[in-house]
């Protein structure tokens, strides 16, 4: 008899540990055949996949612990959602449209949607304040300064959802949201993340710790990090067969599909008619981009400085390496190769070059 208990014992703690979840969904007749995916968004791993029938799919599986899955349908960024599973989860998930739906009888996913729906509610109402403030005449910087006060009030809804859920999932998904608005330092990131129990389990969060990190050892005072792509006649090319050569150099990473680099461009073909020499060169380096559109940027935009261009499944990925999370993300390089500084633009950035090049 004792020894049965033990067994029964071990059965129910067993059990405890590993409960199940179910995802009922729905995906549109369209989808008919086509794999929906539930990827672990901490491992990025795919746990599961089914065949949709009749418009719907469902999963069935069991987690020991909080998690935050992903359900995607194919291959394709649209029709997916986020839902956060825990032990008895019982989800319902709707990926007919490009965003997904999720609910789960008052659970975390419910808590989500009420967040969503508050901040849609603020978004709607600090639109129409711009939009009458820009009526009455308001500059731009008028309009920014009388609603400061409002935009902060919306970040207030993230902030205390992140805190009033600090110590599940629905925290920790809202934190990975919006981690790199509010976190830009390797050490706010950190701290912050301290707090909120499930945030290291989200692979963003970690890539964006990784990209800090990243930036941080990139930093003005610190020496160039090499990365190799391709000239625009296809050749082999490193950032050293410019950096590190005796002269400044100024590094553009931009994207023919990228207002605010295509913005930055005059700039930059101002400064290599002036200076462009023995002293300095101006370098773009084209990423994220395709090959035949970065081609055709270089053209219209009359660019004639050189070019690194890095195909997007680039291992040795140039935004990585310095840790760029949106660009242009423009770097001064100084004769020895050491990083001047970084963030460049405009006035700014012509009047630095002229400084240092006197």
């Amino acid at each position: 008899m004792k020894f049965l208990s033990t067994i029964a014992l071990s059965v129910i703690a067993l059990t405890a540990c590993a409960q199940s979840y179910t995802i009922k969904g729905t995906a549109g007749e369209a989808a008919n055949g086509k794999v929906v995916y539930l990827i672990d968004q901490n491992t990025m791993a795919t746990v599961d996949s089914c065949v949709v029938a009749d418009g719907a799919f469902n999963f069935k599986g069991s987690v020991e612990d909080q998690a935050l899955y992903q359900v995607k349908l194919g291959k394709s960024r649209r029709n997916s959602a986020m839902v956060m599973l825990q032990p008895g989860t019982e989800a319902v998930v709707d990926i007919t449209g490009r965003a997904g739906t999720v609910s789960d009888n008052g659970g975390l996913n419910d808590g989500f949607v009420a967040m969503n729906n508050a901040v849609a509610e603020a978004g709607a109402a600090l639109e129409a304040k711009a939009q009458q403030l820009q009526a009455e005449g308001k500059s731009r910087q008028e309009i920014g300064d009388l609603m400061h006060a409002d935009l902060e009030a919306l970040y207030g809804i993230y902030r205390t959802t992140i805190e009033e859920n600090k110590d599940n999932m629905l925290g920790a998904y809202v934190f990975s949201m919006v981690s790199r608005q509010f976190y830009p330092t390797l050490e706010e990131l950190d701290a912050a993340a301290s707090e909120v129990k499930y945030a290291n389990s989200i692979s963003a969060v970690r890539m964006y710790r990784e990209s800090l990190l990243k930036a941080e050892n990139t930093k003005a005072g610190k020496m160039f990090v090499d990365f190799t792509g391709y000239t625009v006649d296809g050749a082999a090319s490193k950032l050293s067969d410019y950096v590190g050569k005796g002269k400044y150099v100024l590094v553009d990473f931009w994207a023919s599909w990228c207002g605010p680099c295509k913005g930055e461009i005059p700039n930059l073909v101002e400064l290599q008619a002036k200076f462009a020499g023995e002293k300095f060169t101006v370098l773009g380096v084209n990423v994220w981009d395709e090959e035949a559109k970065f081609k055709e940027a270089l053209v219209e935009e009359g660019i004639t400085y050189p070019q690194i261009f890095i195909p997007r499944d680039n291992k040795d990925n140039a935004t990585e390496i310095y840790g760029i999370q949106g660009i242009p993300q423009i770097i001064l390089f100084a004769p020895d190769g050491t990083i001047v500084q970084r963030d460049l633009r405009g006035d700014a950035m012509k009047a630095l070059v002229e400084e240092k090049l006197k």
